[in-house]
């Protein structure tokens, strides 16, 4: 167990220097990320039944959603506490909160393995591809069922599988096979560890949540070209970029361009790159 304990806790120092690291592109690429994942958090916080009012935890939160969302939802009488593991990308949020207006959310730095609030004091709880990437999901889930008050509900989104959602797995794919790299073990925490109804319901269950439902959502994301994906890539997705980043400068460059010439092949006439994406959202009872 204490083996265990131990390889977790490096796990999440990695991923907080990772988002940390990508805290500056998701800055950039925020208003492109609203437009298009914006369906994804009013989703979430329907089925988590945010109500105004309601008290809301938002696990992994990120740059700041779907707090944003929630505590618009909730309104002045209510609130959110969204909690990440990375500052850098918490700082982001508090500025998108202050440019938005937002007065009803508080930004608090924890991982989902550590947090620690009063039982039975939320309404509902929310996380867009956040709590699949703990390393006991299962626990954190548990966790944040015994802050909410009987009934509340607790919302949770995944990417589906590599082959449907190809801004992930084109880059992922290239560059594993550019550097000779073997997947992760199943499992394995990630954007990508969660990909079935089975395994994003299986992760509320497993944390104790009842009448667990799936739904499946389409997420378009439109680039100007493959260039232009694979900047957004390079910016976001911090799990790629540690992927390429201790290699070499002459290999990390070329592996860039192999990405950029594996999106090139799903551009259409105009060189524009249009990718569908399957998200999968659950929700559970406490």
């Amino acid at each position: 167990m204490e083996a265990k304990s131990i390889e977790a806790g490096e796990f999440r120092d990695k991923q907080r220097d990772q988002w940390n690291g990508a805290a500056v592109g998701w800055n950039e690429w925020s208003s492109f990320m609203d437009e298009h994942w914006e369906k994804v958090s009013e989703r979430l916080v329907e089925m988590a039944d945010v109500e105004e009012g309601d008290r809301v935890l938002d696990v992994a939160a990120g740059y700041g959603e779907p707090a944003l969302t929630a505590a618009r939802r909730a309104g002045p009488e209510g609130g959110v506490i969204a909690t990440d593991i990375s500052a850098e990308m918490l700082d982001f949020g508090r500025q998108r909160a202050a440019a938005n207006r937002v007065e009803n959310v508080e930004f608090m730095q924890a991982d989902a393995h550590s947090l620690d609030f009063p039982h039975e004091s939320f309404d509902a709880a929310v996380s867009r591809w956040g709590i699949i990437f703990d390393p006991d999901g299962e626990g954190a889930a548990d966790k944040v069922r015994g802050f909410l008050k009987p009934g509340g509900r607790f919302a949770i989104s995944s990417w589906g599988p590599p082959d449907r959602v190809p801004f992930l797995s084109i880059a992922m794919k290239s560059a594993m096979e550019k550097l000779d790299v073997q997947p992760p073990p199943p499992g394995t925490p990630g954007p990508l560890s969660r990909p079935t109804e089975e395994a994003i319901g299986g992760l509320l269950e497993g944390g104790g949540f009842s009448d667990v439902t799936v739904e499946e959502l389409e997420v378009t994301m439109p680039f100007e070209s493959a260039d232009e994906y694979t900047l957004f890539v390079r910016a976001i997705a911090a799990p790629i970029v540690a992927m390429i980043s201790p290699h070499p400068e002459n290999v990390q460059r070329e592996t860039w361009e192999a990405i950029t010439s594996a999106a090139r092949g799903r551009a259409d006439d105009d060189g524009r790159v249009s990718l569908s994406n399957l998200v999968l959202v659950a929700a559970g009872q406490a």
